[in-house]
């Protein structure tokens, strides 16, 4: 009798300790606090204190910022390293451990914005074969993308942007055919998009501006049918835009500016019934804009500036490109003469038309309180300032310069929420006004270069404006400038 009462209190034992340890989670292993804490010897100073709070025997038990743990396991799933958005006061110094390649169970690793990390990119990361996520954007990491890194089958975000990084893009990231979104932008990077990217089909989000590619683009791009976000802007890229681009019927932002492309803008570019952006600013594009672009429903966004774009422009309905909200046309060979009904009719928020012929009075826009940013500098205007800026009661910027404007500045009146105004190489005469001081906000102004009077208002800002955007006037006296006698 009394051997069975110990045999059932030993069994009730044993359950209550196996239940006990199936309701503590594991303890972290040994190898992955030792990869995390080699990690942390290589940061030299770290002003956003995440690392102060790595002390603790476990690094599953929560304490450890950024670092989370799958709990049946105790290994190390997920490092997430962020400084805080809208702080740039917060920074790491050092470099990235090797040892990180030895925590063999991480699927996401997020080490960004840290801004002074430096270094390579630590081969040994190949190692980390569960990984779905690799984010080191805006560090300070330099050298070469390691070819090994294409071994990170599981890939589905891979974003490297704004680091030093150098030499070109590596054939092998097209193995990664599980990328959703591969984002390179704002490195040194050489070359041409390798031709082992046309595997990657599953891509919905591709940025490789700011880099110094070079030869075309690639007519395999257009076969991303899932493809949403393409940004290949700021680059060497030569050749025409390919065809095969307009057939990303899910495209909602086409970035190219800023290239040396050539070549006309395509027909075919109405075909993208889903873009909301198209820029493609700073080109050698030749031609007209076509009549196409009016089919573009969803287009809030129209950047073709600085190329070689010729008259006439297209015969846009009234209602035609329905959800513009910002055109820039600036800087092609286009003599407008006035601006475009279809322009002047839109409730738009942004009108760039330097540099295209305008002439005769500043042109009256039929809903001028949404506007806020409006750049007619280098045309031929003349008149027409006196009720411009009427109602423009959501203006920030404005840019009139280099026009042929005459009239008497003290007599108008400027939008208060203005925060930047550009008035240089005009006809402005008269003072300007002490008014102008109740313009709080204004950070930027140019007055140079016109036929202005009298005392600049010894108020901030006027007071605290560089010389230059005073000089070259009749008379004009006072702080910055000489004394007024």
């Amino acid at each position: 009798m009394q051997l069975g009462t110990r045999v059932l209190h030993l069994v009730l034992i044993f359950s209550l300790l196996s239940e006990f340890s199936e309701s503590v989670a594991p303890i972290c292993s040994e190898q992955d606090r030792a990869s995390l804490l080699s990690f942390k010897a290589g940061i030299l100073q770290d002003t956003t204190d995440t690392l102060s709070t790595w002390t603790s025997r476990d690094c599953c038990d929560g304490g450890w910022e950024g670092v989370q743990c799958n709990p049946s396991t105790g290994r190390v799933n997920m490092l997430q390293i962020q400084r805080p958005e809208r702080d740039d006061e917060t920074y790491m110094k050092g470099t990235l451990s090797p040892s990180l390649g030895n925590l063999h169970f991480l699927e996401v690793m997020v080490i960004s914005g840290t801004k002074h990390i430096t270094g390579p990119i630590p081969s040994s990361f190949s190692n980390l074969t569960r990984l779905t996520q690799l984010v080191l954007e805006d560090n300070s990491l330099g050298g070469c993308i390691p070819p090994s890194l294409g071994r990170l089958s599981l890939l589905q975000t891979l974003s490297l942007s704004g680091n030093h990084l150098k030499g070109q893009i590596p054939p092998t990231l097209g193995g990664l055919r599980n990328l959703i979104q591969l984002n390179l932008a704002r490195n040194s990077l050489t070359g041409p998009i390798p031709l082992s990217f046309k595997t990657l089909v599953n891509l919905q989000y591709l940025d490789v501006s700011y880099n110094l590619l070079s030869s075309t683009i690639p007519d395999f791009v257009g076969e991303f049918k899932n493809l949403t976000y393409l940004d290949l802007s700021s680059n060497l890229l030569t050749g025409k835009i390919p065809i095969s681009l307009f057939g990303l019927v899910n495209l909602l932002d086409l970035s190219l500016g800023y290239n040396k492309l050539a070549g006309n803008i395509p027909d075919q570019v109405g075909n993208l019934k889903s873009l909301t952006s198209l820029q493609l600013s700073g080109n050698l594009l030749t031609g007209h804009i076509p009549l196409s672009i009016s089919r573009l429903q969803n287009l809030w966004y129209l950047n073709v500036s600085r190329n070689c774009l010729s008259d006439p422009l297209p015969a846009i309905p009234i209602k035609g490109i329905p959800a513009l909200l910002s055109i820039d046309l600036s800087y092609n060979n286009l003599s407008l003469g006035s601006v475009p009904d279809w322009i002047r009719s839109k409730q738009l928020k942004d009108v760039h038309l330097a540099g295209c012929k305008l002439k005769g009075d500043l042109p009256h826009f039929t809903r001028p309180d949404s506007l806020s940013s409006i750049d007619l500098s280098d045309n031929y205007l003349v008149d027409g300032i006196s009720n411009f800026f009427t109602n423009m009661s959501s203006l920030q910027k404005v840019k009139l310069s280099n026009n042929q404007l005459r009239f008497d500045i003290s007599k108008i009146k400027l939008p208060s929420e203005l925060s930047s105004i550009d008035l240089h190489a005009n006809l402005l005469v008269g003072q300007i006004p002490s008014s102008f001081s109740q313009i709080t906000g204004l950070k930027h102004a140019s007055f140079r270069a016109n036929r202005l009077c009298g005392e600049i208002p010894q108020t901030r800002p006027f007071n605290i404006f560089p010389a230059v955007a005073y000089a070259h006037n009749l008379c004009l006296c006072g702080k910055p400038l000489q004394p007024c006698k």
